[in-house]
């Protein structure tokens, strides 16, 4: 790399742009399929959390556990969630109506809120 002075300043700042504009070009042209986790892998309780219970604590995923309600394996003393496993069983959860979506937990918070207004809680 050479040397940067205030009179290429310019012209660097413009290279780097145009570097920027091709890698973004193609991040956007990557096959879908490349950017989607590989649904057949085993993750820990923090990546579960973030991908398939991002509202959950993770208290909540352990007590599933203790429960034996969510899908898990146990390696020693490690606990690890099948990915496919524990997606199968949320969407199934919300189906039944067992669990909440995030559209029906901001519904009744909306409905709540509403009622609050009109009630003018004292």
């Amino acid at each position: 790399m050479e040397n940067i002075t205030f009179d290429t300043l310019p012209h660097a700042v413009q290279t780097i742009l145009e570097q920027v504009q091709v890698l973004t070009q193609k991040i956007d042209n990557l096959p879908a399929t490349a950017q989607e986790p590989d649904e057949n892998r085993y993750v820990n309780i923090d990546e579960i959390r973030q991908t398939i219970f991002p509202l959950w604590k993770k208290q909540t995923i352990y007590n599933k556990v203790c429960l034996g309600e969510l899908p898990h394996s146990r390696i020693g003393s490690r606990l690890l969630f099948h990915l496919k496993e524990c997606r199968e069983w949320r969407d199934q959860q919300l189906q039944q109506g067992k669990i909440k979506s995030q559209t029906q937990i901001d519904k009744e918070a909306e409905h709540l809120y509403n009622q609050h207004e009109k009630g003018g809680r004292r």
